[in-house]
């Protein structure tokens, strides 16, 4: 089976990394697999890891400021034209289509549909019924109609996609995304305290420092700008208290110039982009997710999997994973001040919050990445033997 991976991103997040874990699965099973997106500072540690994976990565072009009508369908072809010379070099037996927005990539799944080969498009944000015109909502209809079959990661976004496109709901797959189980760093209570000590010593916080980790790009979408005013009040408390955040992004001069107007920078550990999670996530005491809007997140799923204690929003499809007071806190999203007291609240009842960890790591186990890739790869598969 050759598979092509196609998506349209310049900046490595979430939806992108689903991707790369999707190609190392295919590769394992002994597939062909081709990666296309765009070469820039962004994807740069990405094509690296595809490439590690034995996965043959081709340049597609980034996607341009859409400032009117003009520029959109300019984009659009040029999405289309890069899409056909590429299908036609890598003659896929199916090809996967990934939108981390769902107008993503609109002229790469009219390629797609124009050759008839074999496509899986999933859809990982939608978090609210979009509106499309009748002339493109039957462009999309057509595409669909010619070996197509679309994918979303949570029951929430399968509504918005079924609303959006006017579809029946049973007409959309949905496979939740799934994380690696849990593989401790340390073994033993011994080497759990030095790896803390490690990290913290490696960070430039005090040894006694609890630390509260974000992971998520710098983006509004992301909530940071939420959880910098609840510092001060927090760190009064708890003056061993430290914010660690791992993400890069735009916004990420707005929330450094946030944090000193604040007086939170010290608080504050902006690690950009890291290989580590897992032993971040080890070393931590607290994961704190204040998103707006999600797919389902790998981040949650890998907090989750590593039993750390988590406060998150109640954003889109969270719930479906995570149980108010079973599995972790979750508190009304965008809500300054109610993220504030559930913070709080778990601060100072640390062994209350452990339980819900213990209940979230068993959780995990029902959004691994095995069960993942083994439904993706079968929908690929099957879908590659239509023809």
């Amino acid at each position: 089976m050759k598979l092509l991976e196609i998506f349209a991103a310049s900046l490595r997040g979430g939806a992108e990394e689903y991707t790369l874990t999707i190609a190392s699965g295919a590769v394992q099973q002994g597939w062909e697999v081709h990666a296309a997106f765009p070469n820039a500072a962004g994807t740069a540690s990405l094509i690296k890891d595809f490439q590690a994976q034995q996965v043959h990565y081709h340049a597609l072009p980034a996607p341009q400021e859409r400032r009117g009508k003009l520029q959109v369908v300019q984009e659009y072809t040029i999405q289309f034209s890069h899409t056909l010379a590429l299908l036609k070099k890598v003659k896929p037996d199916v090809v996967l289509v990934n939108l981390p927005w769902p107008d993503a990539c609109f002229g790469n799944i009219l390629a797609c549909g124009l050759l008839q080969i074999p496509t899986l498009v999933v859809f990982h944000l939608i978090p609210f019924q979009f509106e499309f015109s009748p002339r493109k909502l039957q462009a999309y209809a057509w595409a669909r109609s010619r070996n197509q079959q679309w994918l979303t990661i949570s029951k929430h976004n399968q509504k918005f996609v079924a609303a959006s496109f006017h579809l029946p709901p049973e007409e959309v797959l949905c496979v939740y995304n799934g994380t690696k189980l849990g593989v401790p760093l340390a073994h033993s209570e011994a080497d759990l305290a030095n790896l803390r000590q490690e990290v913290r010593r490696e960070l430039g916080l005090p040894a006694s420092a609890q630390i509260a980790l974000t992971v998520g790009r710098l983006h509004e979408q992301k909530g940071h700008q939420d959880l910098i005013p609840t510092i001060p009040h927090l760190t009064r408390e708890f003056p061993d208290l430290r914010f660690v955040w791992v993400g890069d992004g735009e916004e990420k001069q707005a929330l450094l110039a946030q944090a000193q107007e604040y007086g939170v920078t010290e608080q504050i550990a902006f690690l950009g982009y890291r290989s580590d999670v897992p032993r971040l996530l080890q070393a931590s005491d607290l994961f704190v997710f204040p998103t707006y809007f999600e797919g389902q997140p790998f981040a949650l799923l890998e907090a989750m999997a590593y039993g750390l204690p988590i406060v998150t929003s109640k954003a889109s499809g969270i719930p479906e994973v995570i149980a108010h007071g079973i599995h972790g806190l979750l508190f009304r999203t965008g809500d300054r001040c109610e993220l504030l007291e559930t913070l709080r609240w778990s601060l100072r009842h640390p062994e209350e919050m452990r339980v819900m960890a213990e209940n979230a790591q068993l959780r995990s186990q029902d959004f691994s990445e095995e069960k993942m890739l083994k439904e993706t790869l079968e929908v690929l598969q099957q879908l590659g033997e239509r023809c």
